[in-house]
């Protein structure tokens, strides 16, 4: 076996246990050792190393960072979600809320960020009109995995597929947006089901006065909106997502007149550390022992069947909740080409990869995220995940692929 090959599999093995490995590593100081130990192993080469990084990926990532950071600065997505939380007269009109609100919000920001605005607010509401916050939690975590698939920039897997498949922003989003609605609508579903006894049914009663407590910097939330609307535009008529972003970026840093070291801070830099040491990992193990992918993909065949469509889900299920979504796509990324219909299998692959994160606790950042915020006040156990989590990946992907295979039967593929 292969130096590269081993530390490939240490790498892995860090990035599942993450901080509960023997040096209490994250995730992404696991993939910088990783791709540190590729160079000084002789694995990749400086040059290989350069070679491997995606720069527009993080590009990508960097710009739509930056401008939400900017966006949340102003107070507006604060002040909109307890506007329209401030609505609700059930706990039933509630969780439809969050279903919706939070998945359609994800396909057009990133779903950590989603989480990261939402997770306060949803405790703070289920506190303030004394319901379990347990199904709201589950809701905005699983909601934010399954809207973030109806675009290109809406998780970073998607980001990779995008700069990997050929897709265009509009073309992606026009065959998954209808898809992500109808799993969203699948989620509600499955959530009320379990959860019937606890949403009752009674008034709903809210203080408006809380709604007056978010103060919104008008000026930096229209600027950030005007920008946040050319950068969408730009997506649609095909601009290159990497360029569009940074260039969104910096004209809404210079526009709003403040200092950006605030905006930086609030970046989520250890993604981007996290993302580039995956590139390089993955590369020494494509470049060391590349042909047991491609005995794989002999065993499976290259033609795009329902039978191979449905090995490639459960395979890709499978994978993303052993080494996370992410990690398991960039592996992956390196076979899709090979088959008959690509553009299908990149579908696939974003659809499944995405709702996997449903499955468990630790399948996406998105959930631990939520978990993390509601630890003091609401936790939520690896078993309340899970059991709630089985039921909404099986239901979503299976109705997801069902679809997709339906959109390849009648050449919209």
């Amino acid at each position: 076996m292969h130096i590269a090959t081993v530390i490939f599999a240490v790498t892995y093995i860090l990035i599942s246990l993450g901080e509960n490995s023997p040096r209490k590593l994250d995730r992404p100081t696991a993939a910088l050792l990783g791709a540190v130990l590729m160079v000084i192993t002789g694995s990749l080469s400086r040059a290989e190393v350069s070679a491997a990084l995606d720069l527009s990926t993080l590009a990508v990532l960097f710009g739509m960072m930056t401008l939400l950071a900017v966006l949340m600065q102003s107070g507006l997505p604060a002040w909109l979600a307890f506007r329209a939380l401030s609505r609700c007269r059930s706990a039933h009109m509630l969780l439809a809320l969050v279903v919706f609100t939070s998945g359609i919000a994800s396909a057009l920001m990133l779903n950590d960020t989603i989480c990261l605005l939402g997770a306060p607010l949803v405790l703070e509401i289920t506190e303030e009109i004394g319901i379990n916050a347990t199904p709201f939690l589950l809701a905005l975590a699983t909601s934010a995995n399954i809207g973030s698939v109806m675009t290109l920039t809406g998780n970073p897997q998607n980001v990779i597929i995008g700069h990997t498949s050929g897709w265009g922003w509009s073309p992606f989003a026009l065959r998954m947006v209808p898809i992500g609605l109808v799993c969203l609508g699948v989620n509600w579903l499955t959530l009320g089901l379990f959860y019937r006894r606890s949403l009752s049914s009674a008034d709903v009663r809210w203080q408006q006065s809380a709604t007056s407590n978010v103060a919104v910097q008008r000026n930096l939330a229209l600027k950030s909106v005007c920008v946040f609307i050319g950068l969408i535009v730009a997506f649609l008529v095909g601009a290159p997502m990497d360029v569009a972003a940074v260039t969104a970026a910096a004209v809404l840093l210079v526009w709003a007149n403040r200092p950006p070291g605030k905006a930086f801070k609030a970046l989520d830099w250890s993604l981007l550390l996290f993302f580039a040491g995956l590139f390089v990992v993955v590369e020494g193990f494509v470049k060391a022992d590349g042909y047991l992918l491609n005995t794989w993909i002999n065993k499976l065949g290259t033609q795009v069947r329902f039978l191979t469509t449905v090995q490639i889900s459960v395979a890709t299920i499978i994978g993303s909740n052993l080494f996370s979504n992410v990690p398991f796509v960039l592996i992956i990324s390196h076979w899709v080409n090979q088959m008959s219909n690509p553009r299908f299998i990149w579908l696939l692959l974003a659809l499944t990869s995405t709702f996997s994160g449903n499955l468990t606790l630790f399948g996406s950042v998105a959930n631990v995220i939520v978990a993390q915020a509601a630890q003091q006040r609401a936790p939520l156990r690896f078993t309340d995940f899970l059991q709630v989590g089985l039921p909404i990946t099986l239901a979503t992907t299976g109705v997801g692929v069902l679809l997709l295979w339906a959109f390849l039967y009648f050449g919209w593929i």
